[in-house]
């Protein structure tokens, strides 16, 4: 497996594994509907998404995809993004698969290598994630790497313990944490090629 950032020259493919259909027994995966609608609408969306990704990039607030290849084949996409990094050193990530690739192991192996990745080569203490009730499949990615529960999120100050998703509807989100020192890292190594570049243009090694 290789990730790499997205670049335009993957929107095509990135759009027809989505338009293939992302998401499994028609539980919500995002929070905008971007996966329904013809191929057209969903490489719009992409394409819309990842030129969003550059025109904002900061160095304190940032969002990195990545393209997920398996033997050279389009897969998925893997995101890293942060808010205040250079004091919180802390990210979350967000990720989709095709549904072809779904129940492979691709999940867990993709997250694993970018949480192994900007642990080691970007000064990342603390990654964040989390998963809609019912999202079994989410769920195990983030218990398999060592993620520890840490609560749901709420979008109003009244105690209300859930988020409107994707299909307009109001759903738990189940929020995890995973510490750097406490990565399920597995059998297989990482390897990072441009490691000192990013992290020049992260603004880790400024001088």
């Amino acid at each position: 497996m290789e990730l790499s950032p997205v670049r335009e020259s993957d929107y095509p493919e990135l759009a027809d594994i989505a338009g293939g259909r992302i998401r499994r027994h028609g539980l919500p995966a995002f929070l905008v509907d971007w996966v329904s609608g013809i191929r057209e609408e969903i490489a719009h969306s992409i394409a819309q998404y990842q030129w969003g990704t550059r025109a904002k990039f900061r160095v304190d607030a940032w969002t990195i995809e990545f393209t997920v290849r398996v033997d050279g084949r389009v897969v998925g996409v893997q995101g890293v993004s942060a808010q205040d990094f250079p004091a919180t050193r802390s990210v979350s990530t967000g990720s989709w698969l095709g549904l072809h690739d779904q129940g492979k192991g691709y999940g867990t192996q993709m997250r694993r290598i970018a949480v192994t990745a900007f642990a080691d080569h970007f000064d990342v203490v603390s990654f964040h994630s989390g998963f809609f009730a019912g999202n079994h499949a989410s769920r195990r990615v983030s218990e398999k790497l060592g993620y520890s529960p840490n609560g749901v999120r709420t979008i109003v100050p009244n105690g209300v313990r859930t988020i409107v998703a994707q299909d307009g509807r109001a759903h738990v989100e189940h929020q995890v944490i995973l510490a750097a020192s406490n990565i399920d890292r597995g059998p297989d190594s990482v390897e990072v090629s441009g490691a000192e570049v990013v992290r020049r243009f992260l603004g880790l090694d400024a001088s």
